[in-house]
């Protein structure tokens, strides 16, 4: 996934401390090694960064699917979320970890609450994680703040974990609240991660308050002055670009979740234009019920199409530029590419599988026939966490039956 899209047969990678050491042809590397790992029929190729996500969602998968959004979201999700505890978080961010690696994930950006419990699992997985407290607040609200940056503090300087401020959305935070995020973030350099034009209604909602889109009521409160990932974006304007082309950061697609909660397809091509960065994310378990990206690249294509009314319109290449290097580069990390001096974060696909073969276009089989059950490895940081096919960090059956039981309490089943 280089600026080339070359492409290696038969190919190696080499790696050390984290870090990749070459990259290439076999024959071009001479270096001794400490273990030699030869994948017959394998496509090695950089992992995928999740780039928006409630992990511990994984414990709603199935509720209340096919409500409307804000019926979904007040009638079934937020009661039962009010019920969560920190080691049920902790249980639910284990359980979505194990899914991330087993389908070729090295790293995710979430938002959620018990921030510790989540970073304790994202860490205890092997996995990066970008991880901002869920905020909603009114004028006067600094507790949930001040405790989002007592967080970031603690975590700030682990290897593996990025802390962020996750202003929930608009909808959810007066302006003020917003305003003082935003003054937070700067003062202590944080990215934030929002919500921002998921669906009609809060376009809608925002507009009759506001007087204006959700996008320029964020640049108002000095949303953008820091880096942004924005969740969704699907009903971004035109008249919306003027106001998000200076910000560093960019937009998070997550086609299948827009899809199933009926919000649409983001305007792809009107960001690309305008040059601004557009990585894929799956959203949380409970509204997209499976954190595979695989699922997501192929959305994301034959979404574009659609939208467009073009098949060429949006090419295979570009579905798994954004699920890697497109998602990197909207949360400012310099993954995504497998060259000397990047991270070690990589995988490594099964090619033998019927539905992959003939092998005429490796990066269409990639993106329109293969699954995450074709992933092999997942090496994050250098450190070996899926090996195939068999986890090496996280027990799976052990996290399920422990799932099921906490849901059983949740939901009085």
């Amino acid at each position: 996934m280089d600026d080339a899209f070359r492409i290696f047969r038969p190919g190696q990678l080499t790696w050390e401390d984290g870090r990749i050491v070459s990259v290439g042809p076999v024959e071009d590397d001479a270096t001794s090694v400490d273990q030699l790992i030869h994948v017959t029929g394998g496509i090695l190729l950089p992992g995928f960064y999740n780039g928006h996500n409630h992990a511990a969602m994984t414990l709603f998968r199935g509720l209340a699917d096919d409500s409307p959004i804000f019926e979904w979201l007040e009638k079934h999700i937020w009661p039962v979320e009010a019920k969560l505890t920190a080691e049920d978080i902790y249980i639910g961010t284990l359980l979505a970890a194990v899914e991330m690696i087993k389908s070729g994930t090295v790293g995710y950006a979430d938002m959620y609450f018990e921030m510790d419990a989540v970073a304790k699992a994202t860490v205890e997985s092997g996995l990066r994680g970008w991880l901002s407290r869920g905020l909603i607040g009114q004028d006067d609200e600094d507790d949930k703040l001040n405790d989002a940056i007592a967080f970031a503090t603690r975590w700030k300087e682990h290897p593996l974990i990025t802390p962020m401020l996750g202003p929930h959305a608009p909808y959810t935070c007066s302006p003020k609240f917003l305003e003082r995020v935003a003054e937070k973030a700067k003062a202590h350099q944080l990215g934030i991660h929002i919500h921002l034009s998921e669906s009609l209604d809060e376009v809608a909602q925002i507009r009759n308050r506001f007087g204006v889109t959700p996008i320029q009521l964020a640049a108002q409160t000095g949303i953008f002055e820091n880096r942004t990932l924005i969740a969704h974006g699907v009903h971004i304007e035109p008249e919306d670009i003027p106001f998000l082309e200076p910000m560093q950061g960019g937009v998070i697609s997550c086609p299948v979740s827009n899809a199933k909660l009926g919000n649409g397809i983001m305007p792809y091509n009107l960001l690309q234009q305008a040059g601004i960065a557009v990585g894929l994310g799956t959203d949380g378990a409970a509204s997209t019920n499976s954190l595979d990206m695989f699922l997501e690249m192929k959305a994301m294509a034959w979404m574009q199409k659609v939208r467009e009314g073009k098949p060429e319109s949006f090419q295979a290449q570009t579905a798994l530029m954004l699920a890697t290097r497109g998602s990197a580069r909207v949360l400012g990390f310099p993954g995504g590419i497998l060259e000397s001096g990047r991270p070690a974060d990589f995988i490594v696909v099964d090619n033998t599988a019927p539905y992959m073969t003939p092998d005429i276009d490796t990066t269409a089989n990639l993106v329109y026939a293969a699954t995450g059950h074709d992933v092999l490895y997942t090496i994050v940081n250098g450190q070996i966490l899926l090996a195939e096919g068999m986890l090496t960090t996280l027990d799976e059956r052990a996290i399920r039956a422990e799932v099921q039981n906490r849901v059983a309490r949740l939901l009085s089943i």
